[in-house]
């Protein structure tokens, strides 16, 4: 019988999965962003990083630190940034010290608060870190309209062994609920592990929304890295008196 483990937060098992997402060419697209929005940035703090896999990449052209609530993630992200300055933090809570050219919060890991007070919060918080004439660039989860629940089993290997996660979905509310079984199969057995995610679903003016509270305008980009879109925010009060960039400036809508 296989060995059931109630949830799994495996680096190993996280990279393994999703060995078909390109961040290469996604970290080619956000870098042609990030050159139009902040020319001449140097400085990324990248949120809720995970295993660093987009750091791995970045980290040619910019100083990249990251946090994310995973010490297990963080370990692997250190080991591919040695140079980064990686810490464990609540997205929505965090102390820096610190403001940076560009603060990043990538694959759609910003529906992990849940709800929409939550979502406010590490907006303003991470719009914080955001250095005066820099960016704050989020990924987004679905909206509650492009949700569509239902199943999808992904593979993977970690050396010799094959791995397999089998997921079902349901929408409870504002949020879609995730529910994932893995399978690892080793030399000496099958590893079962199982687990349950919980992600909300905001809407355009939600996300819209919470970046202004945190005193940003924001422009929509409908395409972003992997077709999820992606909102880029900036300070308002500074955009407007050195007039950087007109798409920024006014309604906060999208563009």
């Amino acid at each position: 019988m296989p060995r059931t483990l109630m949830f799994t937060d495996s680096p190993e098992l996280y990279d393994a999965l999703f060995h078909f997402k390109n961040y290469a060419r996604e970290c080619d697209r956000l870098r042609g962003l990030i050159d139009e929005a902040v020319p001449g940035a140097r400085t990324i703090l990248d949120v809720a990083c995970g295993t660093g896999e987009h750091a791995k990449f970045l980290k040619h052209h910019y100083a990249v630190d990251g946090i994310d609530i995973n010490e297990r993630y963080l370990r692997a992200a250190r080991l591919k940034n040695p140079e980064g300055v990686y810490t464990r933090a609540d997205m929505t809570d965090f102390d820096l010290g610190r403001t940076y050219d560009v603060v990043t919060c990538l694959f759609s890991a910003i529906g992990a608060v849940r709800t929409y007070e939550r979502l406010e919060r590490a907006i303003a918080c991470m719009a914080r870190y955001v250095r005066p004439g820099g960016a704050l660039i989020v990924e987004p989860w679905y909206t509650p309209e492009s949700w569509h629940p239902g199943g999808l089993i992904l593979d993977g290997e970690i050396g010799p062994d094959k791995v397999y996660r089998m997921s079902v979905s349901v929408k409870e509310g504002q949020r879609s609920v995730l529910l994932y079984q893995y399978l690892r199969g080793t030399p000496v057995g099958i590893e079962h592990y199982s687990e349950r995610i919980e992600l909300g679903l905001f809407t355009r003016d939600e996300m819209t929304w919470a970046f202004e509270f945190s005193g940003m305008d924001v422009l929509h980009d409908s395409e972003g890295l992997m077709g999820r879109g992606l909102y880029i925010g900036k300070h308002a009060s500074i955009d407007r008196l050195l007039h950087a960039d007109s798409r920024f400036v006014g309604s906060g809508r999208t563009a």
